[in-house]
């Protein structure tokens, strides 16, 4: 704890030709004596470690910061790699199905003129032509 230190200065001569002998000017101070004790030596030690334990910390966050945003990269390069190979086989199974609706529809057309000639047929052959 600070300690109030009075230091009064005694002339070697007296002058202005005043009849004290003590000088009316003084020091006060309000300092720390030089002497540390034993609990300021241990508070310091004490400040110290804490302040080493905050580094620490404040590496380890900066560590798992680090790790949490190179897994999120990497989570969204993964999702960005599987929607491409998800959209080239949706596209490929469009193509797929566009393909077979088109050969259905040309087999349905075929079949269509087909019925219809064949029904021609029959009218010529019971109307007779």
């Amino acid at each position: 704890m600070s300690s109030l230190k009075l230091a009064a200065k005694l002339p070697n001569s007296i002058h202005g030709g005043t009849k004290s002998p003590w000088s009316t000017r003084g020091f006060v101070s309000c300092t720390k004596s030089f002497q540390r004790s034993k609990s300021d030596k241990e508070g310091a030690r004490e400040v110290k470690e804490a302040a080493e334990a905050v580094k620490e910390g404040a590496r380890e966050v900066r560590k798992t910061s680090e790790f949490v945003r190179d897994m999120a990269s990497s989570t969204a390069e993964n999702v960005s790699k599987m929607t491409k190979v998800v959209t080239e086989k949706v596209s490929e199974t469009t193509e797929k199905a566009k393909e077979k609706v088109q050969g259905a529809w040309g087999t349905a057309k075929v079949a269509s003129e087909t019925a219809n000639t064949i029904t021609e047929k029959i009218k010529d052959k019971v109307v007779g032509k």
